[in-house]
This record gives structure tokens, sequence and C-alpha cells, in this order.
């Protein structure tokens, strides 16, 4: 589970302009194992099982995306090499899913569609002038920040993983926050995903796209 920023109220007013961006929300209630179009709206557009969406379900417009390391950091060299390499296993986690999407790692941070910063935060302290981010957002451990056009398609994406991040939670947090980038934006807070789904609420243990996960991903970028 990582930080989340914005409560709902926030978020939906943001979603109400166009070139909407959202952080993430809270995690969307359920109980025991969803069937896998109930647990696709709940991750893509926060819809409880039977509900309605919160907001519209936004995917990228293409299938090869790439992604940059921007490190913000002074001092914490060992950190940075465990943030390069979780984001490496998270990109191959993802990229051997089987859906129709490939992440490849990209050095030009301007020119990526994904950036993930690893800055001198900590969970609680609130963005200013803060890269890929606009102000007034209260962070958690990592945060991710995105935006669509008109068509619902991701035009950019942005990270941000904090300098306390526990080492233990490290790969999972990073994967997690890759995934929510690709356009599962709500987590879920169901006891029976916890240690099983990546978009966990209330764990950080899973550290692998498998299962209903590895689903999910197919279902929002599926081959023609």
């Amino acid at each position: 589970m990582s930080g989340l920023a914005v409560k709902a109220a926030l978020i939906f007013a943001v979603w109400v302009l166009a070139g909407a961006a959202v952080a993430q929300s809270d995690g969307i209630v359920s109980e025991g194992l969803l069937s896998d179009a109930d647990l696709y709206r709940s991750m893509t557009c926060g819809a409880v099982p039977g509900g309605a969406c919160k907001g519209p379900v936004v995917r990228w417009g293409k299938s090869d995306l790439t992604v940059a390391f921007v490190d913000g950091t002074t001092g914490l060299p060992d950190k940075t090499d465990m943030i390069e390499r979780s984001l490496t296993l998270a990109i191959d986690a993802l990229n051997q899913a089987g859906a129709n999407l490939r992440l490849t790692r990209k050095d030009d941070a301007s020119r990526a569609d994904i950036t993930l910063h690893h800055l001198d935060m900590t969970e609680g302290d609130v963005t200013l002038n803060t890269p890929g981010f606009p102000d007034g957002l209260t962070i958690g451990t990592g945060h991710m920040w995105l935006s669509w056009d008109d068509a619902q398609h991701i035009q950019t994406a942005s990270i941000l993983i904090t300098a306390a991040i526990e080492a233990d939670q490290m790969q999972s947090v990073v994967l997690e926050e890759l995934t929510q980038s690709l356009g599962f934006l709500f987590d879920i807070e169901n006891p029976y995903y916890e240690g099983v789904s990546i978009l966990s609420q209330d764990s950080n243990e899973t550290i692998s796209i498998a299962g209903q996960d590895r689903a999910m991903l197919r279902m929002h970028y599926p081959f023609e």
C-alpha cells in the first residue's frame, strides 16, 4: 500500500475538467473474491461491485511506453540503487504479463512517458515546486499523478518515491505505482487481496503481477 494523497472530493472536482489530472484515491471497499469484471471496474473507475463508476476509465493510447528515473536526493546512494533495481524488476513484471504493452527505460526524462522521481521528502509532506506534480498534494511513501486528454488517453504520468521509504517496501511500492500509472487508479480495500494483488490497499507484500492482476492488465491493454 502506498500513501494516498488526495481525498475523493478533490479528485472528483479535478475529473470534471478537460484534460483532467488525478492522483490516487482511497481504496474501493469490497469483500471476498471478485469476478474479473467487478475487480477491473473497481481498479480502473472506482466502482464498488454492482455500483457506478466514480470517474472515467483511462489508458495510454499506445502500446510502447518509456520510463525514466530521476534521482533528486543527496547522500543516499544505497537507497537510490535499490529504487533502480526495483524499477527494473517492476518493468520486467509488467512486460511479462502478456498484455499489449511494452515498457522501456529511457535516460532522457524530458522525453519519457512516465517519470519516477526519488526525492528528499517524507510521508505527510506537501508538494511545492515538485517535479511532475502540482503544488498542494499531501504525499505518502509513494505517490502517482497522471493526466489524460478528452479521448481519455493518458498523456503523462509522474511517480514520486520518498527518501523515507523502508527497504522492505521498496519493490512492492515501485511496482504498485508503476501499475497505477497505466490507468489503474484505485486501490482495493478487501482482505482477500492482501498479499495477492499489487493494488491491495492494506498490503505491501506483493512483488509480482500474477493471477487476476495479470488478467486486469490484459483486459486494459488487449491485443487486437
